[in-house]
């Protein structure tokens, strides 16, 4: 949750007032780097942190989320669009419009504010204020599905109140997960959505980030295992914050995975077709090691990752619309 370190009790009336569309953005950039037709047979899922924060956490969104909704809508119109996007940080209605502007059919909606629980986690002696913490829940969970295949059902699950640490706080974090009719596949194809506490940018000591990073690790294991049957087909896509601590790895890595039985898709770059991502691209996803995409096949299922591409990249603009690059993975289903 980058620069929410800059909501002190000051700042936060402003989120409230201050919390403005801005200008309309720049001309939509032309062809993406690299894009290629959809396979008959396959599902493609983008996850995305599209950096949607509210002022003055974050000033001049309004512009860069609407030219985020006009690229995909480009896509749409160039039959390349990715057929689910998992959205990360879309606090703000212009992050939520992307939808509409993108021409999705189906939207689901994460955990709001009024659905987390007041459980003590006892996570540290004290909390801090100045740090976002025991100010309660001032925006939603950020997460939103977009699909152009129907939405059948969906689950949300908010981590409790104090489930976190510093300025991840300010924000009712969780799970959101939706079965969606693909297609061709008999049984609908369950794919699920989060957000993890960050490390440093949580502005506390990397160790409490970490216990509140765990705690929220098994709570979306649990939630998935006891949503989604052991042997159904699942992806899990988002920003997990995971990097290269050791500590948030180790999480991951417990009780069977955070997915028992699955496959990180990035982990799998050189062994697949990645002609869609620069190198660039591939670099700065790979080294900062943030979004993942967890998948598992069912057992009457066929659930193969085909590829990997990043439609806006380093080379025409992608890093001035987030501060993540998002990344297509398509799967071969049955």
């Amino acid at each position: 949750m980058k620069r929410l370190r800059m909501l002190t009790l000051a700042t936060l009336a402003g989120i409230l007032a201050l919390n403005l569309s801005l200008p309309s953005p720049a001309a939509v950039s032309p062809e993406p780097v690299h894009a290629r037709p959809h396979a008959a047979g396959e599902l493609s899922v983008m996850t995305y942190n599209v950096k949607g924060l509210p002022f003055p956490a974050a000033f001049g969104r309004a512009g860069k989320l609407a030219e985020i909704g006009q690229r995909l809508g480009y896509l749409r119109r160039a039959g390349l669009q990715p057929h689910v996007v998992l959205l990360q940080e879309a606090f703000i209605p212009e992050a939520k419009a992307i939808a509409r502007t993108a021409g999705y059919a189906h939207v689901a909606t994460g955990p709001q504010i009024s659905d987390v629980r007041n459980i003590p986690m006892n996570l540290a002696a004290g909390s801090s204020w100045l740090k976002g913490e025991s100010l309660g829940k001032w925006v939603d969970s950020g997460l939103v599905i977009l699909s152009d295949y129907p939405i059948v059902r969906t689950r949300k699950m908010a981590f409790p109140a104090d489930m976190c640490a510093g300025y991840d706080c300010l924000a009712a974090k969780g799970m959101l997960l939706a079965w969606i009719k693909v297609p061709g596949h008999d049984m609908p194809v369950a794919i699920a959505d989060t957000h993890l506490n960050s490390r440093k940018a949580s502005g506390v000591d990397v160790s409490q980030a970490n216990a509140a990073y765990e705690l929220q690790v098994t709570a979306a294991r649990n939630f998935i295992r006891a949503n989604v049957a052991a042997d159904a087909a699942i992806i899990f896509g988002g920003d997990f914050n995971l990097g290269h601590d050791p500590r948030r790895l180790a999480a991951e890595a417990a009780d069977g995975g955070i997915v028992p039985g699955a496959r990180e898709a990035t982990s799998l770059a050189n062994s697949i077709d990645t002609t869609g991502m620069t190198k660039r691209d591939r670099a700065a996803i790979l080294s900062r090691a943030k979004d993942k995409q967890y998948f598992r096949a069912g057992t009457d299922d066929r659930l193969a990752l085909r590829d990997l591409e990043v439609p806006f990249g380093i080379g025409n603009g992608g890093s001035d619309l987030s501060d993540h690059l998002g990344f297509i993975a398509s799967y071969a289903v049955r």
